[in-house]
């Protein structure tokens, strides 16, 4: 049976690091974030899914919609918490079947390769269960409260999660079913790995960076306006 592959674009975050900016309007090159953030998966193909924003920015994403053209695509409301809001938009996939696979995605990761959302979705399509991870390339120290290193940590085995993370519907559901309110996930892979699922690491990108603080502006900017020199035919 042909599986369809979903999205749920997580958005409903309050940009506190940001200095209450809501991140997803803040605009690059002539285009909201949350513009670019749609753009890449249609791209890659995936035109279904639904955005999980906050209520006042309905309006606003469903014109974005209009104006995309995507018609496949839907609005929530979010939760107070990260993985609430990934909750809610599983319970929005009505349409999709057990099989289907589902990406999560940040927003903020608006810069999101075409060819990593592909590596995800065939990754999440042969085992149920996948997400991008760049090496770590600094050495990590553990440091105490005391401010004193207790010691260096080996880099070898360690990677950086990004997003999107792929799942298959069923799975990733059940997951949060049984994950309870007893903490707050770092990221939907610690979800499906808390019952038993084998994860499976697909190579990252750097370019997939998260639009976090304020510092991070400039970096987006010069990215930007290179890749879009480089798609006019104007050099970078």
């Amino acid at each position: 049976m042909l599986t369809e592959t979903y999205v749920i674009i997580v958005a409903a975050g309050t940009s506190q690091r940001m200095g209450g900016v809501n991140k997803i309007w803040m605009p690059f090159e002539g285009h909201p974030v949350l513009q670019w953030t749609l753009q890449r998966f249609a791209e890659a193909g995936v035109y279904r899914g639904v955005v999980v924003a906050q209520a006042a920015d309905h309006k606003a994403v469903r014109q974005l919609f209009k104006a995309l053209e995507l018609d496949q695509m839907t609005v929530v409301t979010g939760g107070a918490e990260r993985y609430l809001s990934v909750m809610a938009g599983l319970s929005a996939l009505t349409e999709a079947s057990a099989q289907d696979v589902v990406l999560i995605h940040d927003a903020a990761r608006f810069l999101v390769p075409m060819l990593l959302i592909r590596r995800v979705i065939a990754a999440a399509e042969e085992y149920g269960a996948a997400l991008p991870v760049i090496d770590v390339v600094d050495t990590v120290k553990s440091v105490g409260p005391d401010g004193l290193v207790k010691r260096t940590i080996p880099r070898h085995p360690l990677g950086l999660a990004q997003t999107p993370q792929g799942f298959k519907k069923g799975l990733i559901e059940r997951a949060y079913q049984s994950w309870g309110d007893s903490a707050v996930p770092t990221d939907d892979a610690e979800v499906a790995e808390r019952i038993g699922v084998k994860v499976r690491a697909v190579p990252g990108d750097r370019i997939n960076q998260k639009l976090t603080q304020p510092e991070d502006v400039v970096w987006f900017e010069v990215m930007l306006k290179g890749m879009v020199k480089h798609a006019n035919g104007s050099g970078v």
